[in-house]
């Protein structure tokens, strides 16, 4: 397994479910953190959380006490305001938590009655109204755009227990509108040629670390990366016997890492 790291010079890793789980840090993945970093060894920490900030993000996983800088941290928040600064002059309609939607406050947001050129689809669990959801599917049927902060459908809370995500959300809407959303996060392709991009670093030379098949493992073939899949969050409930690629490794945890690089 050693000869699988040889040249291996950055990790796109994963954060929940692969660094923490259920409010605690995975065990030993903060010192196999630190370890990464010691060896030289470039790593971006690359999520699908869209309902926090990415400086919100970073003070969580430092609070855990992983080494971390804001600027390792990739998430729909930055891939989605990379994508807004192309286009200075399009209206906007989010449906987002409040924390989120004060990072697009610069943007034009609709008003009352006005149709966006962009209708955003994020994680709104501080404000689960049905009726915000029913004037993007209007403002999507006269016309605008479907964005979706990233596609995941189901995440698991604090407890581990299922929660519908984001990306059931956008999917609902699309197919009641007969249109294709653009997806932001995991799985979609533009989003690891993003973060790839940031690391700078040969593709040959990068793997993907994380629990979720899915958005991590299934992302990382889209784009030709080698994947790693941890047996944690999600990655428990992967099983090689469903049909699906296995990744080129499975291992029980992230700290096991260590023992390979």
């Amino acid at each position: 397994m050693r000869s699988f790291f040889k040249d291996v010079k950055a990790i796109l890793c994963d954060i929940d479910g692969t660094l923490y789980f259920k409010g605690e840090a995975i065990k030993g993945a903060i010192d196999t953190v630190s370890y990464i970093k010691e060896l030289g060894i470039k790593i971006l920490f690359f999520t699908n959380t869209d309902s926090k900030p990415p400086q919100r993000i970073c003070r969580i996983l430092k609070d855990f006490g992983f080494d971390v800088k804001e600027d390792e941290i990739f998430s729909p928040i930055i891939a989605l305001k990379e994508f807004l600064a192309k286009h200075p002059r399009k209206k906007i309609f989010l449906v987002t938590t409040q924390e989120v939607a004060r990072e697009f406050q610069k943007y034009d947001n609709v008003g009352e009655n006005e149709t966006p050129d962009f209708v955003i689809i994020g994680d709104f669990q501080d404000d689960w109204d049905v009726n915000r959801l029913n004037r993007a599917f209007q403002h999507v049927l006269q016309g605008a755009t479907l964005l979706g902060t990233q596609g995941n459908i189901f995440y698991l809370d604090r407890k581990g227990n299922p929660v519908i995500d984001t990306g059931s959300f956008v999917e609902m809407i699309a197919r009641a509108t007969s249109t294709k959303a653009k997806i932001f996060g995991k799985p979609s392709k533009e989003y690891f040629e993003q973060a790839i991009e940031l690391l700078d670093v040969p593709r040959e030379n990068v793997v993907v670390i994380g629990d979720d098949y899915e958005s991590d493992i299934q992302g990382a073939f889209n784009v030709g990366l080698r994947a790693i899949l941890v047996k944690t969050g999600k990655g428990k409930y992967f099983n090689i016997s469903d049909g699906k690629k296995s990744p080129e490794m499975i291992i029980p945890s992230f700290n096991l890492l260590k023992e390979y690089l």
